[in-house]
């Protein structure tokens, strides 16, 4: 028995070698392939776990991004409301147009007094001449304020929410980068040669305080281009003028083209960042801080970065797009002004039929009638009766509670863009 076993696996050896090499072939493959795919799903759910970290850590800075563009609003707002204040002209204007008891006993004595009086020429004398030239310059100063306050606010409310974005993005980023070095590799350790070292405390705060700049010596700047541009556009406007919404669109449209003829772009580093010795000297003076405490490596370098991406030509974009939003929206808001026009009455009296053996009708005078009923009017409304509403929206941008225009751009895709842009840049600390 034993024999024919032995005898039998003699002659059937190659037989078994080869059998048994295959049996721990698939077995050592079968391991390997386990091994691999276990490491191939830690790597997939390390990754999946690194990108839903990110994604919430960006989520949660562009919501902290939002807060911080309203609590610095009113402080904003306070000082255009101060410098273009309509309603002290309107209040001026009310004071004209209504005077005190007194002031009215004072002119009826003048009044019954001069009835008989006249001048060299001899015509009677206009006492009242120099009130009404007063009331036409409050108007026209109503008028160009008001477009310049809601322009103003239009832009100055895009470049705090793109500063305020791309300052939170920079830390948000080095925040994040500090996570990570301090979780997988240590604090000392540089990850792929660019991460140099930590954002210190002191200089992420000195880096927000940028921002003090913008609003309390920026916006100036930028108010004074908008003026100039609103007056060179409107100035020639007659109060009386009757625009429709298209005419009221095109306006503004062409304020807008005036100002980035005007160097708009080339104003802005400026206007968000103190620039030059004069204007540095002046930031440092004015926020009680000294330059060797400020100024360190780490904050030059943020900066520069900033000084880059607000040069950039993506940051004209995004900046052109957000002021063009929020100039849609407000003309979506002033629509309300303009009542809905009145349909055109029917033809007067009905065409003259065509027989055989009659004249046809006149066809200019046909199609002149026919386009005549077919058009519908646009609705018009006089510019002295837009100032008020357009005033009033300067306001809302600035304060209203909830902010749809803060909302509207912060939500922006540009935006967003942006913020992911300078989140996820390799040139960023």
């Amino acid at each position: 028995m034993l024999d024919g076993l032995w005898s039998f696996a003699r002659r059937h050896q190659r037989k078994f070698v080869i059998g048994a090499g295959i049996v721990g072939g698939l077995y050592y493959s079968g391991k390997l392939l386990s091994q691999r795919l276990f490491e191939m799903q830690n790597a997939s759910s390390k990754e999946r776990s690194a990108k839903e970290n990110i994604r919430r850590r960006f989520d949660q800075n562009q919501r902290d991004c939002m807060f911080t563009i309203m609590s610095l609003l009113p402080e904003l707002s306070e000082q255009v409301l101060r410098e273009v204040d309509v309603e002290r002209l309107i209040a001026e204007l009310r004071a004209i147009n209504k005077p005190s008891p007194a002031a009215e006993e004072r002119d009826e004595r003048d009044d019954s007094a001069t009835e008989s009086t006249e001048s060299v020429n001899g015509t009677p004398l206009q006492l009242h001449e120099a009130t009404k030239r007063t009331k036409v310059e409050i108007w026209e100063d109503i008028k160009l304020q008001s477009f310049a306050r809601t322009l103003i606010a239009v832009y100055a409310e895009s470049l705090l929410t793109m500063l305020v974005h791309i300052q939170l993005n920079m830390i948000g980023r080095s925040s994040y980068l500090d996570s990570v070095v301090g979780k997988y590799t240590g604090d000392q350790v540089t990850l792929e040669g660019r991460y140099e070292s930590r954002v210190a405390a002191a200089d992420e705060q000195n880096f927000l305080m940028l921002s003090w700049w913008f609003l309390n010596r920026g916006w100036r700047r930028l108010m004074s281009q908008v003026r100039a541009a609103t007056e060179q556009s409107i100035s020639g406007l007659p109060l009386k003028e009757r625009l429709s919404h298209r005419e009221l669109s095109t306006l503004f449209s062409d304020i807008h083209i005036k100002l980035r003829e005007n160097g708009l772009m080339q104003s802005v580093p400026g206007m968000l960042l103190p620039l030059g010795e004069e204007c540095t000297a002046d930031y440092l003076e004015s926020n009680r801080l000294a330059a060797s405490q400020v100024f360190t490596p780490a904050f030059v370098r943020l900066l520069d970065q900033m000084r880059d991406v607000i040069e950039s030509a993506d940051f004209t974009f995004v900046f052109n797009s957000c002021a063009d939003r929020l100039t849609t929206q407000l003309l979506e808001s002033l629509q309300e002004s303009f009542p809905e026009p009145v349909p055109a009455p029917a033809p007067s009296r009905p065409l003259p039929p065509t027989v055989e053996g009659e004249t046809a009708p006149n066809l200019d005078e046909v199609v002149r009638e026919f386009e005549e009923f077919s058009t519908a009017p646009e609705s018009r409304v006089a510019v002295v009766q837009l100032l008020p509403r357009i005033a009033r929206e300067g306001h809302q941008i600035l304060n209203g509670v909830p902010n749809q225009y803060l909302e509207n751009v912060s939500a922006s895709r540009e935006i967003q863009a942006l913020s992911a842009a300078v989140y996820t840049a390799e040139d960023v600390v």
